[in-house]
C-alpha cells in the first residue's frame, strides 16, 4: 500500500509531552514519545500475515508536525487526501500552543484539496444535469400518454354517443313500422296475461299481434315498473 506525506513547517515552543493524554483520548492505536518526538497512530484491519494496515501517523517533532498516511489501491491520491486532511487540521488546531505554524507550508495540500473537491462540483452538476434531462425526457413522455389517453377517451365517448343515437333511431322506426303505439301494446299485454291466467307465451303474442319480442318484452317491462303486473314467471 502506497504512504503519502504532508509536511507542515511548525516551530516548537515547548514541550509536547503534555499533549501525550490529550491524544491518546482521540483513538490513537499508537501513542510514543521518544527522542523529543512525539509520535501518534492509527492503524486499521491487517493483512494475511496479521500485520494491521497503517491508517495515519502523525509525527511532532522540533522544526516540524509531519503526517504519513497509506492510500488504498481503490482511491485516488487526491481523495484520500480528502478523507485525512480534516485530521490535520484538527491536529494543527491542538499543536497551535506548542509551535509557530507556518501557513505557506499548507498552500500545497490546500491547493491540491480544492482542485479535487472542484472536480467533485462538476462531475456533480454534470451528473445532476443528465438527471434532470432524463426526468424531463420521462415527463414528456407521460404528458403524451395522458394526451392520447384523455383523446381515446373523447373519441370513444362520442363514438358510444352516435351509436345510442342511432339505436334509439332504429327502435323508434321499428316502432312506427309495427304499426301500434305504446299505450295500445301495454293494453294488449295486460289484456293478454289476463285472459291467459296471468301467464304469457311471449311468441304466441308476438305472432299474434305482429310485433317483435324485444318491443314486448319492453312493454311488460313497464306494466311491471307500474304496477299494473307482478312478476311470476315469462314464457
Amino acid at each position: 500500500m502506497e504512504n503519502e506525506k504532508i509536511s507542515v513547517t511548525a516551530r516548537r515552543k515547548k514541550a509536547v509531552s503534555k499533549l501525550i493524554p490529550v491524544l491518546g483520548e482521540l483513538g490513537f492505536n499508537k501513542v510514543s514519545y521518544v527522542k523529543d518526538k512525539l509520535v501518534v497512530e492509527k492503524t486499521q484491519g491487517e493483512d494475511l500475515r496479521g500485520e494491521k494496515f497503517l491508517h495515519y501517523r502523525i509525527i511532532f517533532s522540533d522544526k516540524s508536525i509531519d503526517l504519513l498516511y497509506s492510500v488504498p489501491p481503490h482511491l485516488s491520491k487526491r481523495r484520500r487526501l480528502i478523507e485525512v486532511f480534516s485530521v490535520l487540521i484538527n491536529v494543527l488546531r491542538l499543536a497551535e500552543g506548542y509551535y509557530d505554524i507556518s501557513a505557506a507550508s499548507l498552500y500545497s495540500p490546500v491547493g491540491a484539496l480544492l482542485g479535487e473537491l472542484d472536480r467533485f462540483v462538476e462531475k456533480d452538476m454534470v451528473d445532476l444535469s443528465a438527471e434532470l434531462d432524463e426526468l424531463k425526457e420521462k415527463y414528456e413522455s407521460l404528458t403524451k400518454r395522458y394526451t392520447d389517453l384523455v383523446r381515446s377517451s373523447e373519441e370513444n365517448a362520442r363514438i358510444l354517443i352516435e351509436c345510442e343515437r342511432e339505436r334509439d333511431d332504429l327502435l323508434k322506426k321499428l316502432n312506427e313500422a309495427s304499426g301500434m303505439s305504446d299505450d295500445s301494446l301495454k293494453e294488449l299485454l295486460f289484456n293478454w296475461v289476463r285472459v291467459h291466467g296471468g301467464s304469457i307465451n311471449l311468441s304466441e303474442f308476438c305472432k299474434a299481434h305482429g310485433v317483435t319480442p324485444k318491443r314486448a318484452e319492453d312493454g311488460l317491462n313497464v306494466l311491471i315498473q307500474e304496477g299494473y303486473l307482478k312478476k311470476k314467471g315469462v314464457v
